[in-house]
């Protein structure tokens, strides 16, 4: 049994599929802490700790069985006991159930361990039931457990339901096969389905297996590996080429690695540096980025400084645009990415002159942009404090962005925000606002940053000092990005929507300072617009809309009435038009400017006073036509089908159409088709009499 391994660490990921061999290799030797409790506790295996001990137990309690009785069960046991452990952790981290990346593996973890529940025979969901022995057993050194035990409970019951549903699916369609596969006397099920009811629906192939057995059946295990397989190949054929490190292949490779970039951008909007790197962009398709000497005027490209202010778009804080001076040459920024080896590069075009590999430069940041971005970013970390106050502690940051516009910002939670919760958001960030809080950034070790409670994002790679930006006592985060000096500086806050982007995911879009009161001006413009549409004012227009409604409703109770007095004044005319087809009589004719209802509660009127036979009723109605068709019970024996009769005269008309026997009904678009299709009429259905 393995207690010990040892890692041979040789490189170093820059967090962004870039990696650099490290000066000093070395060896580390490591031990979980599960097997170190093995030893210390001097048990068989690490399902026999105290800790997962309290799991397996439980889940033998739910089920009923004895753990080291049955070899079969012993595996379930075991893998939920593991299983529950680690989707309970993962939760609490803030990943979500999803169907890519990290939140796939939670996804597959959790229908695993609900898929063995069932084999070992427990009855409705459990997983939660598990989860707060998990949390029982680990809160001691992992508090956060504790503090988002509701959330937890309610992703794995929500996650387990969904996976109930899927067995149902699934189970149906297996049934369908299995029934087809009868049918034609086949005993196995192709790899083809088995590899669909996996790949599509989430049915296990195991499940698959064990239900087809149960029946006699099996299943081409080798066609569903092919299948498999062919999927993967697709898989790999669509990816793009990439270097050996993983990601793809660009010019920015073949800049020497020991060139850097300082940022001096959180004391300062313009500095001095030296231009080291240019990138000349591709001037068609058929050429390629290239590293250059020169850039001059109307080139597009990049430009790389030893110093620069401009902030790279990076934590989701979008960057900065602004100049790049060197003499007579101008290059105007207009994007800043962060490239790897810790340089910044500065994407935009030369407005005038040029600039030469070695010109001592002026970098200057666009002053009014940096501080409109500056203001969205700060306001998302009030917005993230407050909405941990009132949801609860489960809500983590999901993802964010900011520019110059607005903010955006997507946090772990699973159901609508109410309009007073969204409300209540909003009035705890504008006081924030107006208690002018100074906003302090301090540099300090990761273990430092977390023991004063700065939040930090899950996922996020941080090197050995963090910067961390509090806002007094309310909020406190790791953060790169650039802030407000105080939080007046946002000036104002406004939420504009609300809505769900993922399975327990919500995103909220708002934005601050002169955006805020851009907003309301525009909202007034248009509240005065609609004023005067309605001859009213601002104060009375809920009251004058309100009128507007009920005279509109009058007025559409008077058409309805007027129309049914038409169609009412128009039976007298078309009852002359009754023919008899070999005994069964036939009404087809032409009212004018009825609607699809008038049309329908004319053909009932009608029929009742034919008493048995069929009805054709068309209407040239707003250009169009408007074909309705009837026929009775007794007619219906005699062979009548309203919908195969309203199909072949619709073609008359421009048009189509189908429906019952009793009932159908068609469109069309050449009004002056209406007298052949009613023509038609007669000779379609003495057709269908029989």
């Amino acid at each position: 049994m393995e207690v010990w391994n040892n890692v041979f660490t040789q490189f170093d990921s820059d967090g962004k599929g870039g990696y650099t061999e490290l000066e000093n290799k070395n060896i580390d030797t490591g031990m979980g802490l599960e097997r170190l409790a093995v030893v210390m506790q001097d048990v068989d295996s690490v399902f026999d700790i105290d800790t997962m001990k309290a799991i397996r137990d439980k889940v033998c309690e739910l089920s009923g069985k004895t753990y080291e009785t049955d070899a079969l069960n012993d595996v379930s046991i075991r893998l939920i006991t593991d299983h529950i452990r680690s989707a309970t952790f993962m939760v609490s981290d803030g990943i979500m159930p999803a169907n890519e990346g990290r939140g796939y593996v939670l996804r597959r973890i959790i229908r695993r361990a609900a898929r063995h529940g069932k084999i070992l025979g427990i009855e409705g969901t459990f997983l939660a039931e598990l989860a707060q022995t998990v949390i029982h057993e680990s809160k001691d050194g992992y508090p956060e457990l504790e503090e988002k035990r509701d959330f937890i409970l309610k992703v794995l019951t929500q996650e387990e339901e969904r996976f109930a549903k899927t067995l149902d699916q699934g189970l149906a369609i297996l049934s369908e096969l299995e029934a087809e596969m009868a049918a034609r006397g086949e005993k196995v099920l192709s790899g083809e389905n088995a590899f669909k009811l996996y790949d599509t629906y989430g049915f296990p192939i195991d499940l698959t297996e064990e239900i087809l057995e149960e029946k006699g059946f099996t299943y081409d295990a080798e066609g569903f590996a092919e299948a498999m397989e062919q999927q993967r190949r697709q898989a790999r054929s669509s990816r793009k080429v990439t270097n050996y490190t993983g990601h793809d292949a660009t010019v920015y490779d073949q800049i020497d690695p020991a060139i850097t970039s300082e940022f001096t951008g959180y004391d300062r909007l313009e500095d001095e540096g030296t231009v080291l790197v240019l990138v000349k962009k591709a001037a068609s398709d058929g050429e390629e980025d290239a590293l250059v000497d020169v850039l001059t005027d109307g080139d597009a490209g990049t430009v790389i400084t030893d110093v620069t202010p401009f902030y790279a778009t990076m934590g989701g804080q979008m960057g900065d645009h602004g100049t790049i001076s060197v003499g007579d040459g101008v290059f105007a920024v207009t994007d800043t990415i962060k490239l790897a080896g810790g340089r910044v590069g500065h994407v935009g075009n030369m407005v005038s002159g040029m600039i030469r590999t070695g010109d001592h430069a002026t970098l200057s940041v666009d002053q009014k942009l940096r501080q409109s971005i500056c203001r969205n970013h700060s306001a998302t970390h009030l917005l993230q404090k407050a909405l941990r106050e009132v949801l609860g502690t489960h809500v983590e940051q999901a993802g964010s962005y900011q520019d110059g516009d607005r903010t955006r910002f997507d946090f772990s939670h699973f159901q609508a925000m109410t309009a007073e919760e969204l409300e209540k958001v909003e009035q705890i960030v504008n006081e924030k606002i107006a208690e002018a809080i100074p906003v302090q950034t301090d540099v300090m070790t990761v273990e430092e940053a977390k023991k004063t409670g700065a939040i930090a994002l899950f996922g996020e790679k941080y090197g050995e000092t963090v910067r961390v930006v509090s806002m007094g006592d309310f909020s406190r985060e790791f953060c790169g990005g650039t802030h407000v000096k105080n939080t007046e500086d946002i000036t104002a806050f406004k939420i504009l929507s609300e809505g769900g982007v993922a399975a327990g995911v919500r995103r909220i879009e708002a934005l601050t300072g002169a955006n805020v009161f851009a907003y309301y001006k525009k909202e007034e413009e248009e509240l005065l617009a609609a004023a005067r549409a309605a001859k009213s004012t601002p104060a009375d227009l809920a009251e004058k809309i309100a009128h507007m409604q009920a005279e509109i409703k009058e007025l559409q109770s008077e058409n309805e009435s007027l129309k049914s007095r038409i169609a009412q004044s128009s039976m007298g005319d078309v009852m002359d038009n009754v023919v008899e087809v070999k005994g069964v009589k036939l009404l087809a004719a032409s009212v004018p400017e009825v609607d699809m209802n008038g049309l329908r509660d004319l053909g009932d009127q009608l029929k009742e006073k034919i008493g048995e036979g069929v009805i054709l009723l068309a209407s040239a109605n707003g250009g169009k036509v408007i074909l309705v068709a009837m026929a009775t019970d007794g007619a219906m024996k005699q062979g009548a089908h309203a919908g195969n009769l309203i199909k072949a005269v619709a073609a008359k008309v421009g048009g189509g159409g189908g429906g019952r026997p009793a009932m159908a009904q068609a469109g069309g678009k050449n009004p002056a088709g209406i007298p052949e299709a009613i023509a038609a009429a007669k000779e379609v259905l003495e057709g269908q009499i029989h």
